[in-house]
C-alpha cells in the first residue's frame, strides 16, 4: 500500500465521526491491537485454557488473524453476507438512480 496516500488525520477518521457503537469501536481496536480474547491467547498467555483450536472449524489455532480472515467456516458465512449487502446496496442505488432519472424527464 502506498503510504503517501494515507493521511495521518484520515487514519482514525472512522473513530472521530461517531458512526460506530462503543462496543464495535472497542472490539475493532482490540482486534487491531491483537488483544481479542481468543482461545489461543487464553492458552498461550493467560494459561487458563488447554485447547486452543478454533471454536468454529476446530482445525487451526484460534488467533485474531484466523478469526478475521482465515477460518473456512466464518469466511464462507461472512463472504455470503458481504456479497448480499453489496448486492442490496447496488440494487437500491440503481432503483434510486432510476427514480431520479424519471423525475428529471
Amino acid at each position: 500500500m502506498d503510504r503517501q496516500l494515507i493521511g495521518e488525520e484520515d487514519t482514525f477518521l472512522w473513530r472521530s465521526r461517531g458512526d460506530l457503537k462503543g462496543e464495535t469501536e472497542s472490539e475493532t481496536i482490540a482486534a487491531q491491537d491483537q488483544a481479542l480474547q481468543t482461545k489461543y491467547r487464553t492458552t498461550q498467555i493467560l494459561k487458563t485454557e488447554k485447547y486452543s483450536k478454533c471454536r468454529f472449524c476446530e482445525q487451526f489455532e484460534d488467533t485474531v488473524e484466523h478469526i478475521l480472515s482465515a477460518c473456512p467456516i466464518l469466511a464462507k458465512e461472512q463472504c455470503i453476507k458481504r456479497c448480499d449487502r453489496v448486492c442490496a446496496q447496488l440494487h437500491f442505488s440503481v432503483v434510486e438512480h432510476t427514480l431520479y432519472a424519471r423525475k428529471q424527464v
